[in-house]
């Protein structure tokens, strides 16, 4: 560490990049990382401020719920710092067991006299003591809860997500759904040279990793410790790329062959990207096109660190881009992010149910704008990560009726039957297969 830096502590760095994350559209992980990578901790104190940042997010609903009614006050209006210290500290009390309630309160009201003064750090100690003495807050729902605001609550998740949740699946298994929904992801990687398998898994158990071949894709790893300074180097050197299995299947679906072009429409950040261009094995061509100017700089990122130099980065709209006809088009749309909510937790706070209605729009517009773009003969697969069926096999079942030029192909013939939905089309859920939740078809254009 620099002299004369002071570390900062694990509290202060999980406090401010919890506040930095209710001001910015970044995602939750760039954040984290940022402030992170700024505060010299190492070891155990930076897996703490990983560990308040990401609880705070997770049981923001639940944590909400227990200091709405102790607040001196209208909660929904205290300063959003206010807010915050108050969830980390009651996740501290809750949520941690390694914590002791007298250096939650006692760190926490410190930061709060530091932050917002005297009468905001009496305030925090007061609320903070009296959870302490009153446990049972924590498992007890408000009263008069219906089913859904009492899941809603056990789980910290919004209302909409539980009610959808309940119509997938039934109840009892939405509720295996949620509980899974907060569980701490593995980090799952993919190596871009398969012959590297056995060094790889030997570089972790050298180092006491725990790891799990994925069942569904060779090359692909589920790595359950805390192992970021063990696989840096080889992510800094492009021989690995995080990335969840549910990605790699789409990728998978699409099932490019080697010295076909590709088109990948909505690349951002580029994990289906590499994908794909490892599949090519450096014969052909891949296109990567997002809106997204911020996201682009980090998919320019990825394809520099991996060394595929040879894919066209484009920034342009999913429904206007143009260009040439493509042997495959991979159509990945925005969407409710309903598959993510184990590796994102900010996503549940950050959509809201209207968001859902409006994109069908644009999910629509975007696969018929793809359509014009796969060659005749040509591959199309519309991909999204979510679990809804209004935006998965809804959209796909409309496209199909108004293109009589595209038939649906089984993904049996390119994926394995475990994550294969009764409809034919790849469908992962967390609960289920311990991926993220994704959904992808393959629409192939005949040639006449």
């Amino acid at each position: 560490m620099p002299t004369g830096t002071p570390a900062s502590s694990a509290r202060v760095v999980a406090a401010d990049a919890l506040v930095e994350l209710e001001k910015t559209e970044e995602y939750a992980d760039e954040v984290l990382s940022k402030f992170l990578g700024t505060s010299h901790l190492r070891g155990s104190d930076r897996a703490l401020a990983a560990d308040l940042y990401w609880g705070t997010i997770r049981w923001r609903g639940r944590l909400d719920s227990i200091l709405t009614p102790v607040f001196h006050g209208d909660y929904r209006r205290a300063d959003p710092v206010a807010r915050i210290l108050l969830r980390m500290g009651a996740y501290q009390l809750y949520g941690q067991d390694r914590i002791p309630d007298h250096a939650a309160v006692s760190q926490t009201v410190e930061l709060a006299i530091q932050r917002l003064g005297k009468k905001a750090g009496g305030l925090t100690n007061a609320i903070l003591r009296r959870l302490a003495r009153e446990r049972e807050r924590w498992v007890t729902p408000p009263e008069g809860a219906d089913d859904l605001a009492r899941l809603a609550f056990l789980y910290s998740m919004p209302r909409w997500i539980v009610r959808e949740l309940v119509e997938r699946f039934g109840a009892d298994e939405a509720e295996r759904a949620l509980d899974f929904s907060n569980h701490r992801p593995p980090v799952t990687v993919f190596l871009m040279n398969m012959d590297e398998c056995a060094a790889f898994e030997h570089e972790l158990d050298e180092n006491a990793i725990k790891w799990e071949a994925s069942p569904f894709l060779d090359g692909y790893y589920r790595l359950h410790a805390p192992s970021f300074p063990i696989i840096q180097p080889w992510l800094d050197s492009g021989r690995i790329t995080v990335q969840d299995e549910s990605a790699g299947l789409a990728a998978a679906l699409l099932d490019p062959t080697p010295g076909e072009s590709v088109l990948d429409l909505c690349a951002a950040p580029g994990g289906k990207t590499l994908a794909i261009w490892r599949r090519l094995n450096g014969k052909g061509t891949v296109t990567a096109v997002d809106v997204d100017g911020h996201r682009l700089e980090r998919l320019q990122e990825n394809v520099h660190r991996v060394g595929a130099e040879s894919v066209q980065v484009i920034e342009a709209d999913a429904t206007s881009f143009t260009g040439e006809q493509f042997d495959r088009v991979l159509a990945d749309v925005p969407c409710s992010a309903t598959g993510l909510l184990r590796k994102q937790p900010d996503l549940r706070w950050r959509r809201k149910s209207h968001h859902i209605g409006l994109q069908h729009a644009l999910q629509h517009e975007i696969l018929d704008h793809a359509a014009e773009l796969v060659k005749p003969g040509g591959v199309l697969v519309y991909s999204t990560c979510s679990i809804l069926p209004s935006e998965n096999i809804d959209i796909v079942q409309a496209f199909l009726k108004t293109h009589p030029d595209f038939l649906r192909e089984d993904a049996r013939g390119f994926l394995s039957e475990s994550v294969v939905g009764e409809h034919g089309d790849l469908e992962t859920f967390t609960h289920i297969h311990e991926t993220d939740g994704a959904y992808a078809a393959r629409l192939r254009r005949m040639s006449h």
